[in-house]
């Protein structure tokens, strides 16, 4: 055991842990938190609309009420979600320069960079081709709230490319605006206003020069890509397609939980370094899929609802035997504070409380518990028994009532939910009753010794 601990601390942990602390990851990751409650408002509105298969007993009633006020609801769904991109822009440009602020370079401005990162990624959406030898963009009149102008989609009169679909070309264009901004501001590319001029107008002419730079390399970017009859969102398409069908897939699944349980075991916000840097965006993008009409098992918050029922490890089971089971004081102790912030999924008392980190008796079951719920998760979506992954919801939503919501109403998603929380139960047992056996034996008082 301790020679897995030697590995995962010398081989694993350290390229792991530089890359999650460079200030490009660690800008997406705050994009990425900064997009949730967009998410959670679309599918606020998703849910609503959805009501007559949540409560098919009471569908009469609210396709005569609430449903009738659909078209004005559903803007805030199509406006938040079909609208991701473009809050994920204006997130990277903003998170992105602020880690460069805090690493000394206070004379960059966030907004700035906010915006900058908004313009560079606008300049992606409409498709321009060469016919003739002439620059064209197609334009058809929108009809019956769908159509093409300049090559992209409308879908319900919005612009496609806005939403999932578009969130990484955000992310590339946000680094890339950023960087050309940097550059400027670093090498006194600028122009500078006279002391006294008030903040926002030197701000104002601050960026000018670099707007007009990335402008002009957006331009250039999208004729060399014309000549080739592309743009970037068609060149990324397919590796992109290939990423998230990699991580989709089963074995991907397992091998994302497997990293983020191995960095938690040794000490690791392995969920912050692995699912929030890299996975959530992959996620985000398969669940705006889903929303319209797509067939991703492994999308949005599949984890939250069937794998970390508890917290990372599916901690939820350990707390319960600790609470009815545990005949040492620590573990009892331990199971009666952790239980609250256990059943809304929050187990740092119980990872480093047990504690789970290090610990020879429960890495085995806190590795292995995950990768066996998940796989019962993706399986029954597989094979139709329970419905896939259809809204957002908070990550704190209690084991069964997340899954219900996050699936638009499905019992079975429930069900499966509980399921997996006996299922942990039963992993954790066996591992934890060794464990709270050497530690009941270690509470015994120790007998004098009869002379």
């Amino acid at each position: 055991m301790q020679k897995l601990f030697d590995f995962l601390e010398r081989r694993l942990l350290p390229p792991l842990n530089k890359v999650a602390n460079t200030k490009v990851i660690r800008g997406i990751m705050n994009a990425g938190l900064t997009a949730v409650p967009f998410t959670i408002v679309a599918s606020i509105f998703l849910i609503i609309n959805n009501l007559p298969q949540i409560f098919p007993f009471a569908a009469d009633f609210f396709q005569r009420t609430i449903l009738r006020f659909s078209g004005f609801y559903m803007v805030a769904s199509m406006m938040a979600l079909g609208s991701i991109a473009i809050y994920y822009a204006l997130a990277v440009g903003y998170y992105y320069v602020e880690e460069y602020r805090r690493s000394g370079e206070e004379q960059l401005n966030s907004f700035t960079g906010a915006i900058l990162a908004l313009l560079a990624f606008l300049m992606t959406i409409p498709s321009v081709a060469f016919v003739k030898g002439t620059a064209t963009t197609k334009t058809t009149p929108i009809t019956a709230g769908s159509g093409t102008v300049a090559g992209v989609t409308f879908s319900g009169g919005w612009l496609s490319r806005f939403g999932g679909v578009g969130i990484f070309i955000a992310i590339i264009t946000g680094i890339l605006a950023v960087q050309i901004y940097r550059w400027c501001i670093n090498h006194h590319v600028t122009i500078k206003m006279p002391a006294g001029v008030p903040d926002g107008v030197s701000r104002s002419f601050a960026s000018l020069i670099p707007s007009i730079l990335i402008a002009i390399v957006m331009i250039v970017i999208n004729l060399l890509l014309g000549l080739a009859g592309t743009d970037l969102h068609q060149l990324l398409s397919a590796p992109f397609a290939f990423v998230k069908n990699l991580t989709g897939s089963w074995l991907g699944m397992v091998v994302i939980l497997l990293l983020i349980h191995l960095l938690w075991i040794v000490g690791v916000h392995g969920t912050a370094i692995v699912k929030n840097s890299f996975v959530n965006p992959i996620l985000l993008v398969a669940l705006t899929e889903n929303i319209k009409g797509g067939h991703n098992i492994f999308a949005g918050d599949f984890i939250n609802m069937w794998v970390f029922i508890g917290g990372a490890g599916g901690t939820l089971g350990l707390v319960l035997l600790m609470n009815f089971a545990a005949k040492s004081q620590q573990l009892r102790v331990l199971g009666r504070t952790a239980l609250l912030p256990g059943i809304f999924n929050i187990n740092e008392p119980v990872i480093f409380g047990a504690p789970i980190v290090y610990n020879p008796y429960l890495i085995l079951p806190f590795i292995i518990n995950p990768i066996v719920t998940a796989s019962l998760a993706y399986f029954a979506i597989r094979i139709g028994l329970v419905a896939q992954v259809s809204s957002s919801i908070a990550w704190i939503l209690p084991v069964g009532f997340g899954a219900w919501l996050g699936t638009s109403g499905n019992f079975p998603a429930a069900i499966l939910a509980l399921v997996n929380l006996a299922v942990s139960i039963v992993i954790y047992y066996p591992f934890f009753k060794l464990y709270d056996q050497k530690l009941a034996a270690a509470e015994q008082p120790v007998s004098p010794e009869v002379v």
